[in-house]
């Protein structure tokens, strides 16, 4: 197999939502959350690591709307030649958007998507986690796809270079009815402040908003791998293009009703910063990441 066609098989358009501000005490609350500092670093510099180990920096779209100018002053010490005067623009090798407020996760995904044809990944722009993205999306791909024909027919005999899905001749993507996207979990023993998410057979079946009591369980890891075809779904449609709604509670839980969406466990280190505990547990990952453990 050829590396250069394996990572084109990996490729896909990231969105960061980095729009958002913590419930962090003190002064860490007038902070945006991608300049939250771990270890003397800002997250964005760890998810922007997480996304170069996996050759996925190349085409990185970042949704910005809370405090833009100090992430994009922050940007520009990297890249000193960059017009931050716009609501639109590149900078440090990677495309911004700013909204002109805030749209909750289901606007901004909607917003920053606008001209992306193909299925693309998100990441919440408050968690530090050592994802596995190449299996992700080696899983997504997986699961979307059927036979396009008997698998003991000759043309399965055919070249093994491995071909974008809507190319391959060998397999084709299932439809949109049946799947629409994938989402990470996580394992975590107390889901009262995070959200369940409740699976079966890799599917996600039933979102409960931070139950009343302490409930251990799968909670929505902030990684998310989405088709366009889902901003043509009624629910989505339902929502203005103006109007502030959360994609997990809104959209996700009504299309996990009918079984499309899937549901990738991640089984290695995660948190959020929007509490101080998290932000405590971001501080050993990071460590943890710099010993090279998983």
């Amino acid at each position: 197999m050829d590396l250069r066609d394996y990572n084109k098989f990996l490729y896909m358009k990231v969105i960061i939502l980095a729009g958002g501000k913590t419930n962090l005490p003190g002064k860490l609350k007038n902070i945006p959350k991608s300049l939250i500092e771990v270890k003397a670093r800002p997250l964005l510099e760890y998810q922007l690591d997480l996304l170069k180990k996996y050759k996925l920096d190349g085409d990185i779209r970042l949704s910005l709307q809370y405090k833009s100018e100090e992430i994009l002053k922050y940007l520009k010490k990297k890249d000193p030649k960059a017009d931050i005067s716009k609501k639109q623009g590149k900078i440090a090798g990677m495309e911004y958007i700013i909204g002109a407020k805030p749209l909750g996760t289901g606007g901004a995904i909607r917003s920053a998507a606008k001209g992306i044809k193909k299925d693309f990944l998100v990441m919440n722009g408050d968690v530090l986690s050592n994802l596995n993205i190449s299996d992700f999306i080696n899983f997504y791909k997986k699961n979307i796809s059927e036979p396009r024909f008997n698998i003991l027919a000759p043309l399965v005999k055919i070249s093994p270079r491995i071909f974008p899905l809507e190319r391959s001749p060998i397999r084709k993507r299932v439809s949109y009815e049946i799947n629409l996207g994938a989402m990470t979990i996580f394992y975590t023993q107390d889901t009262s402040e995070l959200g369940l998410v409740k699976t079966k057979n890799d599917k996600v079946i039933e979102f409960i908003e931070k139950p009343d009591y302490q409930y251990s369980g799968y909670i929505n890891a902030g990684f998310y791998i989405l088709s366009p075809e889902i901003f043509k779904t009624k629910i989505y449609k339902s929502q203005k293009v103006s109007q502030t709604f959360p994609i997990e509670r809104i959209v996700f839980s009504e299309i996990a009703k009918n079984s499309q969406f899937l549901a990738y466990v991640h089984r290695g280190l995660w948190t959020d910063i929007g509490s101080e505990q998290g932000l405590a547990r971001a501080e050993e990952i990071a460590d943890k990441l710099k010993n090279g453990e998983k």
